[in-house]
């Protein structure tokens, strides 16, 4: 009968955990936090020793993963909307089902190049299962980076800063919004008037759209309309400019010179995010 030492089998499963949640933030391009990777990776890792000696069956192993994957997601990425959600409960199955199978083979390649290494409390097994890992990782941050060099959507943080209020954003890059301020040139920001709660005057999000909202004079200076082009002719939408405004995430965070327009219609927005920002300011 094999043995299956508890250090082990924590340290495999924090670490394929982890790299399940990676590859599935990468394979969407989602704003990641390190923090809620490692948070779901322990979860993932605790949940596997007991499981292992509670859990008897095969089939309530199976729906035990199963459930376990929906709160790995849940904790590890967070809750973007049911139907996102979802799609990443899927996600996070298929590539655990295929990390696990790369696994089982590489192992079993190794095992014959090198032969007769084991898990089972052998010092070489340990060292061929973490150097399986290492090869699987390197591979998938190589793929990630690929990925992201591609031009398509995907998530960024965003601060932006009025007066002494300072909120946090989540905003999709999209290559197509064009859309700048014509007096300063500056590049435009879209955010849902949900968005700007708290942040503008309220009066500037319940104004009917292209008409001046009733402010002071010395607001007047930060608020103002936004020309922009639609299928239906010109149009005008309310913006404002930020006393300060940071787009990206991590070191690649920058301070950008931007101008806000306030978007009424959350149609336009992708789920889970707050607004959009045109790719070529997004660092």
């Amino acid at each position: 009968m094999p043995v299956v030492y508890a250090d082990v089998l924590f340290l495999v499963n924090f670490s394929a955990d982890y790299l399940v949640l990676l590859t599935v933030g990468r394979l969407r391009r989602m704003r990641l936090k390190r923090f809620r990777l490692i948070l779901g990776s322990l979860f993932g890792a605790l949940y596997a020793v007991p499981a292992l000696i509670l859990i008897p069956t095969y089939p309530l192993q199976v729906v035990s993963v199963l459930l376990s994957g929906v709160a790995l997601t849940l904790i590890g990425l967070g809750f973007p909307g049911w139907r996102r959600f979802l799609s990443l409960i899927v996600l996070v199955w298929v590539v655990s089902f295929l990390y696990g199978g790369a696994v089982t083979v590489l192992f079993g390649l190794f095992t014959r190049l090198f032969g007769g290494l084991a898990v089972e409390g052998d010092t070489g097994g340990k060292v061929l299962v973490f150097l399986v890992l290492f090869l699987l990782s390197g591979a998938l941050t190589a793929l990630s980076r690929r990925l992201r060099s591609v031009g398509g959507p995907r998530e960024v943080g965003c601060r932006i800063t009025v007066g002494e209020t300072t909120r946090e954003y989540t905003l999709m890059t999209d290559s197509g919004c064009l859309l700048r301020e014509p007096m300063t040139g500056r590049a435009v920001v879209l955010l849902s008037a949900k968005a700007c709660e708290g942040l503008v005057p309220t009066a500037l999000l319940t104004t009917e759209e292209g008409i001046e909202p009733p402010l002071s004079y010395d607001e007047r200076k930060r608020y103002y309309l936004i020309p922009y082009q639609t299928v239906s002719g010109k149009r005008l939408m309310h913006g404002f400019r930020p006393d300060r405004a940071e787009i990206g995430d991590g070191r690649k965070r920058r301070e950008e010179a931007i101008v806000v327009g306030v978007v009424r219609d959350q149609n336009g927005i992708a789920e889970g995010c707050d607004g959009i920002v045109s790719s070529e300011i997004v660092p």
